[in-house]
């Protein structure tokens, strides 16, 4: 059975939007997989490679990281089963909206970067606080603080893109979701399972109806 190692706070909490990514890729497939839990400082434990992300996905002797790969290797090993990327042209629109995606997680940081920490399995909090307030050149309280109304303006912003697309679309893919729906979940679950204020109900009503959409589709319940 494939092993998925994802990357997890207090009370298992699974937030990281890479590791969705993947999780709900094993499940649109239907490949029985096995969750690993795993904390941000025990990464470089995970067997066959010295990794420094997840998802790591182990499948027999093959272990490979980085989200994008790890859906492109489902579909080139599992073709008979639900595709992720049904025709080059939807491969070459993911990479789009991958980088689109991305480019959302400086706003999430500053909106919910002081209740990420507070959801971290204790071992973790050491190395956040310290390479976050490195990186950022403040307190986490601080930079949410100062930055999180500002940054939630940008993101909804930023996230009209979306809800123009899903006027005329049910799901980034189409008629049935496929990878870069996937892609945008991911990012928009982590913001809403870290985040003490930001409500699902701050997005659009289509924005809204999209993700319920695909969390009843994959069974997800948090």
């Amino acid at each position: 059975m494939i092993k998925l190692y994802e990357l997890t706070g207090n009370n298992n909490l699974i937030f990281s939007p890479y590791c969705w990514r993947i999780r709900l890729a094993l499940l649109h497939k239907k490949v029985r997989f096995s969750s690993e839990e795993t904390a941000f400082i025990d990464i470089k434990t995970i067997p066959n490679g010295n990794f420094k992300t997840v998802p790591v996905l182990l499948d027999n002797d093959t272990a490979i990281s980085d989200s994008y790969k790890i859906a492109e290797y489902l579909d080139a090993t599992y073709p008979t089963q639900p595709l992720l990327f049904n025709s080059k042209e939807l491969c070459a629109f993911s990479t789009f909206i991958e980088g689109w995606a991305n480019a959302l997680h400086s706003d999430i940081a500053k909106i919910a970067i002081a209740d990420i920490y507070d959801h971290l399995q204790e071992k973790d909090k050491p190395y956040f606080k310290t390479s976050r307030e490195a990186f950022f050149g403040d307190t986490l309280a601080e930079i949410q603080s100062k930055n999180g109304d500002t940054a939630k303006i940008t993101l909804l912003a930023k996230l009209t893109v979306l809800d123009k697309y899903l006027d005329k679309f049910e799901f980034l893919g189409g008629t049935t979701p496929l990878y870069s729906d996937f892609i945008v979940f991911g990012t928009l679950q982590w913001l809403l399972s870290t985040s003490n204020t930001f409500q699902i109900s701050d997005f659009s009503p289509t924005v809204q109806s999209w993700f319920l959409s695909l969390k009843k589709i994959y069974d997800i319940n948090n």
